[in-house]
């Protein structure tokens, strides 16, 4: 499932092509999505933005178009006049010089139109806001056994971290992932917030994981899957010590670890 770096590509690929472009018109061509598109067409889209995991248009008339990629949706840029494929499309939203599709193998993605910005953000807080201090970092951690791998998941806490990052950020703070996060050190979370920042910007530069179906606005497979240090790599030395990378499993999902240098 894309989690934050790959939505935020999709954001920055996706917004010199649609600010400022006024919606001709949207075609839903699958019943599930049941979206009123009525008073979208003639419109303009503002802004585009990531909200956690997903994709937002801000539309100049007030509303926003929410959408939610899942598993398997992709979001892509078409030029007028170019060949794009009809397998598996379920909505086309139609601007001045293009066409922004909207595939989805399994239908399981959605597009919501929301009253406003505010409706359509998560209630977690963005690991990025710089109004996010330590002392509030700190808050949303206070009074919480669950393990640190787990909290990380918990998009009303922090939104837009997935399994796999919140496999790669432990790591990088060189904490177990099983950790209750109340026994945290101040000092440890610190360590945290600062790994958290640093291991989903250095997946944005990449372009975000692929791993299966992901693929970003331009139809290509993301470039940091050859940078993840622990995720996937169970029994491969770890590149920090050298030791063995282990797999545990929580909450029925996969978590990679070092038990030598994360403590």
């Amino acid at each position: 499932m894309p989690e934050l770096p790959e939505v935020e590509t999709i954001a920055r690929q996706l917004a010199p092509h649609l600010e400022g472009r006024r919606v001709v018109r949207v075609e839903i061509l699958d019943p599930r999505l049941a979206l009123d598109t009525d008073g979208l067409s003639g419109t303009s889209v503002k802004r585009v933005l990531r909200v956690g995991k997903r994709l937002v248009l801000e539309l100049e008339t007030g509303p926003c178009l929410r959408i939610d990629l899942r598993m398997t949706g992709r979001l892509t840029w078409s030029p007028t006049g170019a060949d794009f494929e009809l397998k598996r499309l379920r909505a086309v939203i139609s601007l001045e010089d293009g066409n922004l599709l909207f595939h989805d193998i399994r239908r399981l993605g959605e597009v919501r139109l929301c009253e406003s910005l505010c409706d359509a953000k998560p209630a977690g807080a963005e690991p990025f806001d710089p109004a996010l201090t330590l002392e509030i970092f700190s808050n949303l951690i206070a009074g919480c056994r669950q393990p640190l791998k787990v909290w990380l998941l918990r998009q009303d806490r922090l939104a837009g971290i997935g399994n796999i990052y919140a496999s790669e950020i432990p790591f990088a703070a060189g904490l177990r992932p099983d950790r209750p996060v109340s026994g945290l050190t101040p000092g440890e979370r610190e360590r945290l917030l600062d790994a958290i920042r640093a291991v989903l910007t250095e997946a944005i530069t990449h372009r975000g994981t692929t791993l299966s179906d992901y693929r970003d606005a331009r139809g290509e497979p993301g470039g940091h899957q050859g940078h993840l240090r622990v995720y996937g790599r169970e029994t491969e030395p770890c590149p920090r010590c050298g030791g063995r990378i282990e797999r545990i499993v929580q909450r029925q999902r996969s978590t990679f670890f070092c038990p030598g240098c994360q403590i």
